[in-house]
């Protein structure tokens, strides 16, 4: 372990890219703990306890690292990115236009990230001004126009400039940026958790053996969420042989890789999405106060629900993302085929039929990973960790991207060694 890294610190390049992302990050949380001017920071946790801490801000909170309880520059994090993202991706299959930019390659993609920064920017203001707005109904500042104005400049600018500092991570640093600094947000949770469930220990609310077990829950379900996100299905493919004047193209074999947890965290991260709303608005409108005891985080109907809208964004999602029918008649111009079953509709029904039974499996372990946490705290009466399906697949996912960068440059640094040494012995490429 020591070894591996001092290798990566040895190599100039990876320890400057490693030093910049964390750099960011410290800036990151440092604008969490800046409020926004003119709110009344004595009186929030009790009003984020009571209106912000139910449902849909309560979820929020999660990714910005606690930022929004403490209304923070930072409050709304990069959730306005995110659903911008999530938006333009699932109008990227509706609308002809948008998929011909998507397939335009690096000009294409170009302008599909103006139009997320645009629609990243409209979602902030809007969700700035409902925070604003809410803020002003609890108690926690004045009605007035200046704060209105301050709070939502705030707010936006607050979002943008954490927009900006992921793409920097992207281009000069580690990983990918916007899922760093979501990932640091929710880690950043877990000490105070732990503290708080140390004291529950000590103070006999709670078992040590519960505490215990919720280390070992916490290795078992990474140690599956690893393996599961890492999985895949190896279809193999054959192409043709194909003469063209004197050379022969094709006649190798590939494989077509099908994952088996497609959707990665969108499932989860929707369903808990929708979830929120009936909470949330039984805190706001007191005529439906009673949504809040029917849809409590974690109660028998929440759970029944969440389990039933993973499994529809698990496959409505994949169908918006992998069609059959396009990558069969792909296949079949490009003169490839699956051994044993016919090019055309029989390739597509046979890929439909692979990613169904695959779907299946990644359903079935989103909506274990949802649940079991829930079920964990309520035998176990620990209350202070949050231990969500939402946030391990992030974790898991982030963590695994960013090993896989980082091993990407200790195999470039090597294949350059060993270029520079056969430079040094005389050859020339």
């Amino acid at each position: 372990m020591l070894d591996r890294l001092h290798q990566v610190f040895a190599i100039e390049e990876l320890r400057k890219r490693i030093l910049y992302t964390l750099g960011i990050l410290l800036v990151f949380r440092i604008g969490s703990h800046i409020p926004v001017p003119g709110v009344d920071l004595t009186n929030i946790q009790a009003a984020f306890r009571d209106a912000f801490g139910a449902g849909l801000f309560q979820f929020i909170n999660m990714f910005t690292g606690g930022a929004l309880s403490r209304f923070s520059l930072f409050g709304l994090g990069v959730i306005p990115y995110i659903n911008a993202s999530i938006i333009l991706s699932l109008l990227i299959p509706v609308f002809p236009k948008l998929k011909e930019l998507q397939q335009q390659g690096r000009e294409g993609r170009r302008k599909l990230t103006q139009y997320t920064r645009w629609g990243t920017v409209g979602l902030a203001f809007l969700q700035a001004y409902g925070m604003s707005f809410l803020a002003v109904r609890t108690g926690l500042a004045q009605p007035s126009a200046g704060f209105f104005l301050t709070s939502i400049i705030s707010l936006t600018a607050g979002t943008i400039f954490l927009m900006w500092l992921g793409e920097r991570i992207t281009e000069n640093g580690i990983g990918n940026g916007i899922s760093v600094l979501i990932m640091s947000g929710i880690i950043a949770r877990f000490p105070s958790q732990l503290y708080q469930v140390g004291l529950d220990v000590v103070g006999g609310k709670v078992a040590p053996l519960w505490a215990v077990g919720l280390l070992l829950l916490f290795v078992v379900v990474i140690a599956g969420t690893v393996v599961v996100q890492q999985g895949q299905r190896k279809i193999p493919i054959q192409y043709a042989k194909r003469t063209v004047g004197r050379r022969v193209y094709g006649g190798h074999t590939a494989h077509l890789p099908i994952r088996v947890n497609q959707g990665g965290v969108i499932p989860i991260i929707f369903a808990s999405a929708i979830l929120t709303l009936p909470s949330s608005l039984g805190a706001w409108v007191p005529a439906l106060s009673g949504l809040k005891t029917y849809f409590a985080t974690g109660s028998g109907l929440y759970l029944i629900l969440y389990v039933i809208l993973i499994f529809f964004f698990t496959y409505f999602y994949s169908s918006l993302v992998f069609d059959p029918n396009d990558l069969a008649k792909n296949l079949r111009e490009a003169g490839g085929f699956i051994p044993g079953v016919r090019p055309g509709g029989p390739t597509a029904q046979y890929l439909t039929d692979v990613t169904g039974r695959l779907l299946l499996v990644g359903a079935l372990f989103l909506a274990a990973i949802a649940v079991l946490p829930f079920l964990f705290q309520r035998v176990s009466g620990i209350d202070a960790f949050s231990l969500g399906g939402t946030s391990l697949l992030i974790l898991v996912g982030v963590g695994i991207d960013t090993i896989m960068q980082i091993e990407a440059h200790l195999v470039m640094r090597q294949y350059e060694s060993l270029v520079k040494g056969a430079a040094f012995l005389g050859r020339r490429s």
